[in-house]
């Protein structure tokens, strides 16, 4: 056989080869978008779980909200919007609404959400605060006082967080630990040093006389600016 013979002979089954490493790949292309695609979608269905979610006007009927998984996605936008909607449930349910199982239930949950969120992102101070209230109402008192110590600790400059924050301590302040009371002392002088904060703070330094005592020495500690301000939006308050 000549040279050019050789050449002609392999000329077809380099070209089969080409063809057949051209189809691989464009197989393997194909698996790829199908798998990029499906990815995606199944992305998308989770980002939208917060606004597929029923009404949480349903959860005060909560065998209707059984099924309800509080689902979110991958962006932190979505996780706060399941964490919201969380938070004000916990707090519409009394305790005397905590004695069905079916309601507490719909509390585990949302404690399971927030852990898992704060398990993945431990920085996240709101999602600290719905697992400290989900931890209270479930009465897991350990839980409740480390979760609010940690939702300050990842937070102290979050004033809106710090606002719920106070609320729920003072509303449970009999199961607060020493360490907690700490943390909290920090927040009100958070919201002490604030416009919005200082006015919070004043209603309920005039609506409950067992607070008035621990505000007004971490005031008193303030800048004189600060005390005046205190001073003013309690008058305001009282209506004078």
């Amino acid at each position: 056989m000549t040279f050019s013979e050789s050449i002609r002979l392999r000329v077809p089954e380099q070209s089969q080869r080409w063809r057949i490493m051209v189809r691989q790949r464009k197989w393997i292309a194909m698996v790829c978008c199908l798998l990029i695609a499906a990815a995606s979608g199944y992305g998308l269905r989770r980002e939208l779980a917060p606004f597929t979610a029923k009404p949480i006007e349903q959860a005060l009927t909560p065998s209707a909200f059984a099924d309800e998984d509080f689902g979110y996605g991958l962006s932190s936008y979505s996780k706060t919007l399941v964490m919201k909607d969380c938070f004000r449930i916990l707090l519409a349910y009394s305790d005397i609404d905590m004695i069905d199982k079916a309601v507490r239930d719909v509390v585990s949950r949302c404690a399971a959400r927030a852990a898992d969120i704060v398990a993945t992102t431990p920085t996240d101070s709101f999602a600290w605060l719905v697992r400290a209230a989900a931890s209270v109402r479930l009465l897991a008192n350990d839980d409740f006082n480390a979760a609010l110590r940690q939702s300050q600790l990842t937070g102290p400059n979050e004033q809106w967080i710090a606002r719920l924050r106070v609320d729920l301590a003072e509303n449970y302040f009999s199961r607060l630990s020493a360490e907690t009371i700490k943390s909290e002392a920090a927040d009100l002088k958070l919201l002490a040093s604030g416009h919005k904060g200082v006015a919070v703070i004043a209603r309920r330094y005039v609506s409950d006389p067992d607070f008035r005592a621990r505000i007004t020495a971490i005031v008193e500690a303030m800048p004189q600016d600060r005390q005046v301000a205190f001073l003013n939006n309690v008058k305001r308050s009282m209506g004078k």
